[in-house]
Formats: structure tokens, sequence, C-alpha cells
């Protein structure tokens, strides 16, 4: 009976025995399994690792195979998230579910992105997706080491429980008799190997340690890597880790942050240090306060004393706390009001631009209908800014509007708008003006400004302005209408001399019309073979004898009839179209004076655009090749709106066109400010005094004087002068007397087709004698 209660407890001691050997042998299996924390820590560190590589491969220190082998490593490593001791981690939490189904989401994406990184935008996408998960990866990492901790200490635990059944069992057993001695051997060879286990799971768990140790370094040293700053705080609102880009940026010391701090903590040593101000303290601790009450992420600015503006990030954790992250945006603010500053003003100027302009023009109106009011847009253009554009440069010109933008401002009310639209153009919006005259009045005043001296530096600059007017309701009641009368308007007050205004008027609308129209017949009319030439005689006032014959152009239209050069001229000068046209007036000249005699000249006028536009050298070349005409017999007539011009190229082509044997003449001398110096720099033949001083010659003094000043002036320099535009025997009888070699006018003969050349050249004397009175 006793022998086999013995056996009986002898077999449950065993079964016993056996049951703790199992339940030990689990507990050594779950230890050298928990190795979430080691997981985690090297997720986060390939993520780091990734992301140091996005950087490098934009400043072009690593290559795309590098990026593509990071994330090759980090998409392994996120693998792991998904095996079954992991699972058991992330299904405790619906968020660490989340965080790490939106881990591989995140990896698809940019996926394709890694592939084609070299793209533009790439990279900032890539950035893009991953920057929102990083905080929560850190979070992750955090609480996989305290849920490692606590199942290490669990099964240690465990196995202290097991191991004093086991002794105690093993004691009971010792009482039973020495017929148990080969069991208790066996079971000491069984606790001997259970101790050597026990053993090998401390060195393996103090192995963990060390390279959870490690993990440790590396993750703070990625978190103070991090181009951002960066802190935890948990569910009571104390520090758990802070990096050093945060305590940098908000100016605190190296070793002032520790974990445990409370947020109000942290704020006083921030104001403390003078880097916010407690009104600005106080308005973070209440952004972070309800941030931290949100489940979505938040984010919000705070700006600094220095005026350093800080973008923070912040996400809300499962046990109450946060992360958030912090990112110095001062730069990237400045320079997006600074492109959006000029988005909509001038840079030269400062003052808004045209896109602006339109846009009060519409609020003016919208004002105007609510209030019953007037409004007056004045379109503005400056006269003879070109001119100083191409004598003195582009400096000059560009200090000149911004000095004309400075004596702008001063002529307009502070509620009134002045834009720059472009060039030389500027608009002005006039609000709530009782009478149209208001407007004018406005006009006059800034006619006035800009018609006085310009002192830029080393010159002092003459220009003046023209002022287009068009008031509201009665010349439009939307902004493009109102600015197009506007403009139509400074078109006719430029054309009715400069330095004036103008107020929209509907007719003017027409005559533009007109114009356009004659443009479009004007471009035709070369085509269609609608110009001709008329030819005016020169004569030598010795010889009595025509000497050449000037080229007129004339336009005969199949409608308008015969129109004169001085209304489409200046239009095709300004469409470009003088240059065909110039170059067909003088193939054609010089083949007319084929016909002539060879001792007859043809004189034919080139215009300033065709210096600008073309090769006239090359040109002019050409034509005496083709048609046959001795160089010596074409004389070239010149403006000084050539000469104003002032290039070096403009003079070599001068010199290249006296090169060909051609005759140079400067045409209208002494209307230009400048005739004296462009004859000294120029190599001219010939100096054509200009009509207005010829027709009063008999009854003007000062005429009289300035003729025999140019005669005198031509002689010195072995220059002929000529007279233009003579009609009375009377203005014959002085220039000769004055000395001038040639004359041109109605008086030997009117400009004729090249049909009635011949007819001219048949009259014995086609100038009058003065001795006979004939």
């Amino acid at each position: 009976m006793l022998l086999a209660l013995a056996i009986g407890v002898f077999v449950a001691a065993a079964a016993y025995l056996s049951y703790l050997i199992i339940e030990r042998h689990r507990a050594l299996e779950s230890i050298s399994r928990y190795n979430i924390t080691f997981t985690v820590a090297q997720g986060i560190n390939e993520f780091v690792r990734f992301e140091r590589s996005l950087d490098a491969y934009a400043h072009g220190d690593v290559d795309k195979d590098e990026v593509q082998l990071r994330y090759d490593i980090l998409s392994n490593r996120l693998r792991l998230f998904r095996d079954s001791e992991f699972r058991e981690f992330t299904d405790l939490s619906p968020d660490r579910e989340a965080l790490v189904a939106d881990l591989e989401r995140a990896y698809r994406e940019i996926e394709p992105l890694v592939r084609d990184i070299d793209q533009p935008g790439a990279r900032r996408q890539i950035l893009a997706i991953l920057d929102p998960l990083q905080p929560r990866l850190v979070g992750l990492g955090s609480q996989a080491n305290q849920y490692g901790g606590q199942l290490a200490a669990r099964d240690q635990a465990e196995l202290l429980r097991l191991q004093w059944l086991f002794s105690a069992l093993v004691a009971g057993l010792i009482g039973s008799g020495a017929w148990l001695i080969v069991l208790l051997l066996t079971h000491n060879s069984l606790l001997t190997r259970a101790h050597n286990e026990l053993r090998a799971v401390t060195v393996n768990l103090r192995h963990q340690e060390e390279m959870l140790r490690t993990q440790n370094n590396l993750f703070d040293a990625a978190l103070n890597n991090m181009s951002q700053g960066l802190c935890m705080f948990d569910g009571g609102h104390r520090l758990i880790v802070a990096n050093e880009r945060y305590a940098w940026m908000y100016g605190l010391p190296p070793g002032e942050l520790r974990a445990g701090m409370t947020l109000r903590e942290i704020l006083e040593r921030i104001v403390a240090h003078d880097i916010c101000s407690q009104e600005g303290a106080d308005e973070l601790f209440t952004n972070h306060q309800a941030a931290g009450d949100l489940t979505r992420p938040a984010g919000f600015l705070h700006t600094l004393r220095d005026g350093r503006i800080i973008a923070v990030s912040q996400r809300a954790m499962p046990d109450g706390g946060w992360v958030a992250t912090y990112e110095d945006i001062t730069e990237r603010q400045r320079t997006e009001a600074r492109i959006a500053y000029l988005a909509r003003h001038d840079a030269l100027t400062k003052l808004p631009n045209r896109i602006v302009f339109h846009e009060r023009v519409a609020q003016a109106l919208a004002r105007a209908r609510r209030h019953g009011d007037q409004l007056a847009v004045l379109y503005l253009d400056l006269d003879h800014f070109k001119n100083v554009n191409d004598t003195l440069g582009h400096a000059v010109g560009d200090a000149l509007l911004r000095s004309v933008a400075e004596r702008l401002r001063s002529v307009i009310r502070e509620e009134d708008t002045i834009a720059r639209l472009g060039g030389d153009e500027f608009a002005i919006v006039q609000l709530a003006i009782k009478h149209p005259a208001d407007a004018g009045q406005l006009a006059r005043r800034i006619v006035e400004a800009l018609s006085q001296p310009f002192d830029l530096g080393d010159h002092q600059v003459l220009i003046g302005t023209s002022v287009g007017i068009a008031v509201a309701p009665a010349n439009g009641e939307d902004a493009d209408q109102l600015m197009k009368h506007a403009d139509i308007a400074l078109y006719d007050a430029k054309s009715e001399g400069r330095s004036t205004y103008r107020f929209f008027e509907p007719q003017m609308d027409q005559r533009l019309q007109a114009r356009r129209a004659l443009e479009l017949d004007l471009r035709g009319a070369l085509e269609h073979g609608e110009f001709e030439l008329h030819f005016q005689p020169l004569v030598n006032l010795t010889s009595r004898k025509i000497i050449c014959f000037e080229a007129l152009v004339r336009w005969a239209h199949p409608e308008r009839g015969l129109v004169p050069p001085s209304e489409f001229i200046p239009v095709a000068e300004e469409i470009g179209l003088i240059v065909p046209i110039g170059e067909w007036i003088l193939r054609q000249a010089c083949s007319e004076a084929m016909h002539w005699p060879e001792d007859i000249s043809v004189a034919v006028n080139l215009s300033s655009i065709q210096f600008q536009r073309s090769n006239v050298v090359r040109t002019v070349s050409q034509t005496l090749l083709e048609t046959g005409l001795p160089a010596n017999r074409l004389e070239l007539e010149i403006t000084e709106t050539v000469l104003l011009q002032e290039s070096d190229e403009t003079l070599t082509s001068l010199h290249a066109l006296r090169a060909l044997g051609v005759r140079l003449s400067m045409d209208d001398f002494g209307t230009g400010y400048s005739s004296l110096n462009y004859i000294r720099r120029f190599p001219f033949d010939k100096i054509k005094i200009d009509q207005c001083f010829v027709q009063d010659v008999a009854t003007n003094k000062d005429s009289l004087t300035i003729v025999h000043t140019i005669v005198a002036l031509g002689r010195s320099l072995e220059m002929t002068t000529t007279a233009e535009g003579v009609e009375t025997q009377e203005q014959l009888t002085m220039l000769r007397a004055a000395g001038c070699a040639e004359a041109q006018g109605s008086l030997f003969g009117m400009p004729t087709p090249a049909s009635g050349v011949a007819a001219l050249l048949q009259k014995p004397n086609p100038v009058p004698d003065i001795r006979s009175g004939r």
C-alpha cells in the first residue's frame, strides 16, 4: 500500500516535474523571441538612413543606385513588422496596426518615385509622403521598448516562480527514499541543463540590452541630425524626448531640456532666454493644448522675437501624449512674399503693374456704381523717352523712369492709384471726381511736372508726356473698355503734337479705325503696284541748270486717290513697311535715273527704320549693281532721326556708303537740337537748309541770319548747301546773295511723274535770271 502510494506520489511528482520542465522551456523560448525593440529600432534607423540618402542625392553626394539600395533595405526591415511576434505587439493597438498599414502603403507609393528619383519633384514628393510618418514611427519605437521590457520582466518572474517550485519538488523527493535516487539524479541532470539554458538566456538578455543601448544611441543620433526640431510628451504633458535641433531653435543651452519637464516649464525657459515673449509663449501653449485634444494631425505657426517663423506639426499619441515637429520656414515665407510682390509690382519703379491696375479700376468702377461717383483713367506715355535710351543708355533711361514715378506720386492723391504698364507707359485711376474737369486739372499738373528738367547724375534730361483721359461711366463701365478708350485718347494726344492731354471722344475711335484701315490697305499697296515715284528738280544757282531730281513716293490708292507721303510714310515707319517700300523706291529711282543724262543725279530719302532693321549698305550696293547706275549719281538724304541713334553701327554704315562713292546729304538741317554735333561726327557732302528758314528769309531778319550762318558753316566744312522750299523770286534773290549753291522748290518745278522729267530737262533756264527779271 505504502509502495503503491510512494509509486503514486512518484508518478505524480514525475508528472508535475514534466509539467514544470515544459513550462520552463516555454518561458525560455518566450524570452529568446522578444526582439520587438530591436526590430523597431532597426526600422527607424533604416528610415533615417533612407531620408539621408535623399538629401545626399539632392546635393550630388550619392547616386540613384544608393537611394534604391537604401529603399530595398528599408522595405526588408518593414516586412519584419508583419512577423508573428511583432504582429502580437501591433494587434494590441489599432493605432499600431494603422501605422504599419500606413508604412506599407507609403512605401508602395514611393516605390515608383524612387525608381524615377532623377525626375523633377520626385524627391520632394517622397519626403512629403514620409515626413508625416517619422514622428509616428518614433512613437512606435518608444512603445516597443516599453512593451519588450514588460514581457522580459514578466517572463523572468515566471522563471523564478518555476525555480522555487522546482526546488520544493526536489526537496520533497529527497525525503521519499533512496529508491528515488535515480530519479533525483535524472532530475538534477535536467536541472543542470535548465540552469545552463537559463544562463544562456541571461547572457542573451545582456546581449540584447547592449544592442538596445546601441540602438538607443543610433536613435539619438537620428533625432539630433534631423533638419526639424522634435519633442515628445506623455499623457501627463511631461517631456519624454527632445532633439538638439528643437533646443537650438528655441535658444536653449545644451542640457537644459530634461525628461519629465512640463511644457509650461520649457516655455518659461524659452521666455527667460528672450526668444519668445510671454504672450507668444501663452499662445504656443494654448495651441499645443488644443492640438493635443485632436485625433487628427494639427499644424500652426509661431513667430519668435527675432522675426523667425516656426511651423509646428503636432500629432496625438494613444496614451494621451503627443509628438510635434518644428520647422523654421522664415526664408520660405519671405521668398513667397517677395514672389507675390514681384508678380504684382514693377521691379524698377516699385509701382503696381498692369494686373493690379486692372483690379483697382474694376474696384473703383464697382464703388462708383454703389455711390453714384465718377472716376477717371489717365493713360500716360513719355515723349522722347526712346531718344534718351538710345543716346544716353538704358541705365539713364531706368533712372529717368524711377524719377518719373516719384514725380507722379507727388501730384496724385493718396487714394488714387498709379501704375507702370510697361516701357514708358504709366496709368492713373482718379477716384470720386465731381466733374471731368478734375481729371483735366490732374493731367495739366502731370504735363507740367514732367516737363521740368530731370537731374540724373551727370545728365540733365528734358522730356514731356502725353495723356489720354477716359471718364466713367460716360466713356465705359468696365475696366477693359475704360482703359481702351484712355489709350485711344492718348494716341490722339500724341498725334496732336505731344506734351498735352486729350479726353476720349467717340470720333477718336473712328479716326483710329480709319488709321487701321489705312494700315491694312498699305500692307497690300506694294504687292498691288499702287506706289509711283514723282521727281522734283534741284538746280545749281551758278549754272542755272538742273543737276539732280529728288525721288518722292506717291500712293495711288484705288479708292482714296493720290495719298501724299505725309499721311502714309509715318504709318509705314511705325509698322515696319518702310523697309520694303524704301528698297522699292531706291531701285525704281536708280532705274529711272539711267534714262537721264549722265550729269543728272537722283536723290533718295532714307528712313531711320531702314538703318535699324536692314543692311542699308548691302541694299544700296546691290541696287547700284542691278540697275547699273554709277554711285556718284546717287545722293542719299538722311534726317536727324537716323543720327539720333549715334551708334557705332550707324557710323560704320555711313562710312561704308561713302566708300561706295555715294553722296550723303543731311536733310532738314537746323531743325534738330544736335545738328552741329552731327555734321562734325558724320561724313556729309551736302546740308539742306530746312524750308522753315527759307520761307521767312525775305521777311524775317533772324531767318536770313541763320541761312548766312549755315552757308558759311557749309563752306568752311567743304559741304554744299541747298535751300529747300524756294517758292518766290524774292526768296531766290536773298538765297543767292547769301551764297547758297543749290535750291529746290516750286519756283523751279513741282514734283512730276517720271514721264515729265524729260520736259523739265528741255527747259533752257529753269533758274530765273535775277538781272533780267526772267
